[in-house]
């Protein structure tokens, strides 16, 4: 046993002294080669990436990676801090504000505890675990890829649009969705059984994918969102077949066109909101089914229609964050649902209605307005909930008791509408799930 924790604290031990060295040596090179702050920034993105894929060939267990992230964190907020000119040299040279190191060793220690394959649909599809490739893909995509859509973008992007904290080119994204096509087509049929055809497909639609969420993030984020969706996404599409991944291309391929279309004459910011929102219901639709899409679209739509009516200028970007509180409690109810190998669909729509119910009483201007949102979010998890358990008294009770989860989300909601706070609804976000979560043994059978 002593033997056995000394050898797990060697291989974490070296793990990150290893980090520690390749960002000094970076960090040195930079000045010495006076590089461009992207580069020395994608040297440690490719260098610690390439590291990263060793890990199931060297650790055995989850909680020897999750130790080793951990104290990656510690070492990368040291060279934000008190370290930054000694380690911080290569990763902070960029202007823009960027949390992706951070954000980077947390999506491993996720990765590698999921890389099974105990979550989603292999288990639906009967299928057992599929080796590494649920780990390995997702990150590699992120290594190369997306230092290759950096570089290309920075140097020849000539196309340009608008995100958060700046811009990104169209040069960048099309390198990205090559170079992510190239890789998993060949990861797919080197590590899978699956047929050439399905390869081919799958890998089209990883790269689409995966380059619209590069295209969406923002501040680093797409270190988190690039390996989790790939991840998810190749779970749940690994055994479609031939006909179900053609018509999963077809209907990307048909959005994609659409959300070109429609932000063609839109301002920077209103585009970005655009496509990250397209990206989470498609994954929504997608991860789950397409009717769970009703409910978030009644907390979203009653957030600009709440700001349309008080006709104030919002914080910048205040829509982004919500969608990230949107995306959060979806993936918490994801994430409930494959443990407790639970239909959390009805948790999942009381939710997002209370979520509505809560944004509409912080900030509607008349208590009618408040009601006719916490009617419209009640009706359409009630919908969703006769949709799927028909006119039984357990959907009955549940709709009920949901009825009182949310006028209790909008009251709070309501006595919030006094205190200074520039984004309320995140606070509501949480009791939102919160009441979803405690009905919980209320849920009608599926």
């Amino acid at each position: 046993m002593n033997d056995a924790l000394l050898i797990s604290g060697g291989k974490i031990a070296g793990s990150v002294i290893l980090l520690a060295l390749v960002l000094w040596g970076v960090s040195k090179l930079a000045k010495i080669a006076k590089l461009d702050p992207e580069i020395g920034r994608k040297l440690v993105h490719i260098s610690l990436g390439l590291y990263c894929l060793t890990f199931p060939y060297v650790f055995g267990a989850v909680w020897e990676v999750v130790a080793t992230c951990g104290l990656a964190v510690l070492v990368f907020l040291l060279a934000r801090g008190t370290m930054r000119e000694s380690l911080g040299g290569g990763l902070h040279a960029v202007k823009r504000v960027s949390y992706g190191e951070l954000l980077f060793a947390v999506s491993v220690a996720l990765l590698f505890w999921l890389k099974d394959g105990h979550f989603v649909s292999l288990a639906l599809h009967h299928k057992p675990p599929v080796g590494p490739v649920l780990y390995m893909l997702p990150i590699l995509i992120l290594t190369l890829c997306d230092a290759a859509s950096a570089v290309v973008g920075s140097r020849y992007g000539k196309q340009k649009f608008q995100i958060e904290e700046g811009s990104k080119s169209v040069e960048g994204v099309v390198v990205f969705a090559v170079t992510a096509w190239l890789l998993s087509l060949i990861v797919i049929l080197l590590m899978t059984d699956i047929g050439r055809s399905e390869a081919v497909l799958l890998a089209f639609i990883v790269a689409a994918f995966g380059a619209l969420l590069e295209a969406a993030s923002w501040r680093g984020l797409d270190n988190l969102f690039i390996p989790l969706g790939l991840y998810f996404l190749i779970s749940n599409l690994l055994y479609l077949g031939v006909v179900g991944l053609a018509g999963i291309a077809g209907l990307f391929f048909i959005a994609l066109m659409l959300l070109l279309y429609v932000t063609r004459n839109r301002p920077g910011e209103e585009r970005h909101f655009l496509a990250v929102g397209s990206t989470l219901f498609f994954c929504i639709a997608i991860f789950a089914e397409p009717p769970s899409i009703i409910t978030p679209a009644v907390a979203v739509g009653t957030y600009f229609i709440a700001d349309a009516v008080r006709n104030q200028e919002r914080p910048a970007f205040d829509a982004l964050n919500l969608l990230i509180v949107v995306l959060a409690v979806a993936m918490v109810y994801f994430v409930v649902s494959n443990v407790t190998l639970r239909d959390t669909i009805f948790g999942f729509n009381l939710s997002f209605a209370a979520l509505a119910a809560g944004i509409s009483g912080r900030f509607a201007k008349q208590v009618w307005r408040c009601v006719a949102v916490v009617v419209v979010a009640w009706a359409a998890m009630s919908v969703r909930t006769y949709w799927a358990v028909g006119q039984s008294d357990a959907g009955l009770v549940f709709t009920l008791v949901g009825l009182g989860g949310i006028v209790l989300v909008a009251v709070a909601g309501w006595l919030l509408r006094r205190r200074d706070y520039d984004r309320p609804w995140m606070m509501l976000g949480a009791l939102s799930m919160i009441v979803g979560l405690v009905t919980t043994p209320m849920w009608p059978p599926p």
